[in-house]
């Protein structure tokens, strides 16, 4: 493709890791949006190049800064190469990326399945395998007949690292058959503060069929919560849910809904959906909120790494967290958290503070059941719990 020297190419939202590969410092590039499953590796020293990829620098900009970078003159056609190469992969804004990204919405959008984006990869896609590697997981709780909570919060952390957070919230559950089941996720992906999909969720262990009577009954009043139903096709945070409730229920009707972290100005919108999706829940709904904590360290942001003293941070932060989610405080939730949120960078914040708005008028009584804190990369830490909230 033949570029204007004025075009200001824009990079995507992507994953820009740093890594060794074959002795050298390098950036692999990656679509966590899963549009493509291409990647590249990208010498460290083209950083500053990278970074000008921000839609406001034209490749002249580009090849100046490159010249300086590597104290050589840069041909023009070299960036021109580098900035198609980018464009094949899908990483940069523009006609290309929004053809794929338009081309893989109509096909979602008219499949009434949503797949297992994750099988065989976070976990078993073989069903005998799965099975067996739920079980491991569970049995890292010790055993517990007629758990019944109303509402749980289950970790959505790597299945592994997460073992006994998954083990301490799922162990023994035993809702009715034929339950239905509303699952919150972090919405890592979302373009909207919400989105309600009306899909089955297909697993190694069968299809869980969502409850379209109650979704579409949601959607008849509150239109807007469909949102954007793209954010569900790559999310695990439903997805490590869903094979839990499955392997362990067996027969429930699900209504996954994603949220993204609450805001001055979603915040009204959310309350309303919330109220509504109150309302139409009947003593056969069930909550599970899956979500992680705190994210600490190099990996996050921070200026330096996180070690013991952060986690200790991290464990008295979310267990003040945790007590005002016991207590049914959303108010005092959301103050805490949109306060911190630079500090902490808790992803659960839309599925907690929207599950508490669902339950506040409800009789509950809770209880902690696990928390705990694991490494996540170097000079980096992940937060997660579990926890259940009992109707008294």
């Amino acid at each position: 493709m033949n570029y204007r020297p004025d075009f200001c190419p824009r990079l995507r939202s992507i994953d820009v890791l740093p890594f060794r590969w074959e002795g050298q410092e390098v950036f692999l590039l990656r679509d966590p949006f899963g549009f493509t499953e291409k990647t590249l590796i990208v010498p460290k020293i083209l950083g500053p190049v990278l970074a000008a990829l921000d839609g406001t620098h034209t490749l002249r900009d580009l090849q100046v800064i490159a010249s300086r970078t590597l104290g050589q003159l840069v041909m023009l056609e070299d960036i021109e190469k580098f900035i198609n190469t980018l464009d094949q992969h899908y990483f940069l804004e523009g006609h290309r990326f929004e053809t794929l990204k338009r081309e893989i919405l109509a096909a979602f959008t008219e499949s009434p399945l949503r797949p297992p984006s994750h099988a065989g990869k976070a976990y078993p896609a073989d069903p005998a395998e799965l099975k067996n590697f739920l079980a491991d997981i569970l049995a890292r709780w010790p055993k517990r007949e007629g758990f019944s909570p109303r509402a749980l919060i289950a970790p959505h952390i790597d299945l592994n690292l997460g073992a006994r957070g998954f083990a301490a919230a799922y162990q023994g559950l035993s809702w009715p058959e034929g339950a239905r089941v509303v699952v919150l996720g972090t919405g890592h992906f979302l373009e909207s503060p919400l989105s309600v999909l009306d899909k089955d969720f297909e697993t190694p262990l069968g299809t869980v069929p969502c409850d379209r009577e109650f979704i579409a009954e949601l959607l008849e009043r509150e239109p807007e919560a469909r949102g954007d139903i793209l954010g569900h096709r790559q999310e695990h945070a439903i997805e490590f849910q869903v094979i839990f409730l499955k392997y362990l229920l067996g027969d429930f009707r699900l209504v996954p809904i994603l949220l993204a972290s609450p805001t001055l100005e979603t915040r009204a919108f959310l309350d309303r959906i919330a109220s509504v999706l109150a309302e139409l829940a009947d003593q056969h709904t069930f909550f599970v909120a899956g979500v992680d904590f705190c994210h600490l360290g190099l990996r996050y942001g921070d200026p330096k790494p996180a070690g013991e003293a952060e986690k200790q941070k991290a464990l008295l932060f979310d267990h003040e967290l945790l007590r005002q989610i016991l207590a049914l405080n959303a108010d005092g939730l959301y103050q805490t958290l949109l306060e911190d949120a630079e500090n902490h960078k808790v992803c659960g914040f839309g599925p907690l503070y929207f599950l508490l708005q669902l339950l506040k008028n409800r009789p509950l009584t809770g209880k902690i059941l696990h928390q705990e804190v694991v490494d996540f990369g170097p000079g980096s830490i992940v937060s997660f719990a579990a926890a259940a909230l009992y109707d008294k």
